[in-house]
């Protein structure tokens, strides 16, 4: 779910970004169908996360949803060893790699390689090392019963209510993320008279060791997965560049040869915030 949240971050503004940068300025591809790779890898879990779209038409409205591509030829590869992904259910242009010979580690080369309707894609990213000694400031924080909407609101406007995430930094040019997900099988919301809330959170990447979560965000109790991640500058080149007006660019954001899109690689620590409500 994380990994699809902060993916629909870049998504569709990019989307219309690459579209009219292949209008605007000299095609950065010659066929008309252009292939849109989105890849991501996670250190030490299974690679199921290779998207791969076509583009929309330049009158498309921002929701949406780009073709998927279910038919393409699509490699991981690590050591100059290939590993052949399959295309996950429901015909989604998903792809995952189903064996379990491939271990994503630390400081691992890692490539793709995507043939479709002999289009070649390649693209290639360094998995990052681990953030250091991540912790929390507060595992446990026990927040009001709330009696009526507004005495819940008031809470959601309070300030000074937060926790802090932090880290070591042995390089000042590292770039980190922050998601935060509850983990509970049935969560209980803190306001149970409103909708359906969100229960996972992906935050703007920074430079820093501190980053602060406002607790009055939290809409849910119970235990809380809180993960700070390594990125790579190819994800954070695409992320900042999510909202530039297209018509300043000379060229799409992007480390695809032969398509466009992103590959990149993520390391990450985790620690965990338990949300309790005072009912006494």
């Amino acid at each position: 779910m994380i990994k699809k949240i902060f993916k629909m971050n870049l998504l569709i503004g990019l989307m219309l970004v690459f579209l009219s940068c292949e209008n605007e300025n000299s095609p950065l591809i010659s066929d008309d169908e252009v292939v849109v790779l989105w890849g991501f890898i996670f250190a030490g879990e299974q690679v199921d996360d290779i998207q791969l779209t076509g583009t929309l038409p330049l009158d498309a409205d921002t929701s949406d949803i780009p073709p998927p591509i279910n038919n393409a030829d699509v490699t991981i590869v690590k050591e100059g060893i290939g590993y052949n992904c399959e295309l996950s259910p429901n015909d989604n242009g998903y792809y995952q790699y189903n064996g379990d010979d491939l271990l994503i580690e630390i400081n691992d080369v890692l490539s793709i390689e995507v043939i479709w309707n002999e289009e070649h894609i390649y693209a290639e990213s360094i998995v990052p090392e681990t953030p250091i000694n991540v912790t929390i400031s507060n595992d446990t924080y026990m927040i009001p019963d709330f009696n009526d909407k507004g005495s819940f609101r008031e809470w959601r406007e309070s300030g000074n209510q937060e926790i802090e995430i932090y880290w070591e930094i042995d390089n000042h040019d590292d770039w980190f993320y922050v998601s935060m997900k509850n983990i509970e099988e049935n969560p209980i919301p803190i306001e149970s008279s409103f909708g359906d809330r969100a229960k996972t959170f992906v935050f703007p990447p920074i430079q820093d060791s501190t980053y602060r979560i406002r607790l009055p965000i939290i809409e849910h109790l119970g235990l809380h997965e809180i993960k700070v991640y390594k990125v790579n500058q190819e994800y954070v080149n695409l992320y900042e560049s999510r909202d530039q007006d297209s018509r300043d660019l000379n060229e799409p954001l992007t480390n695809v040869e032969g398509g466009l899109g992103i590959f990149s690689a993520f390391s990450f620590q985790t620690v965990y915030l338990n949300i309790l409500q005072d009912n006494s």
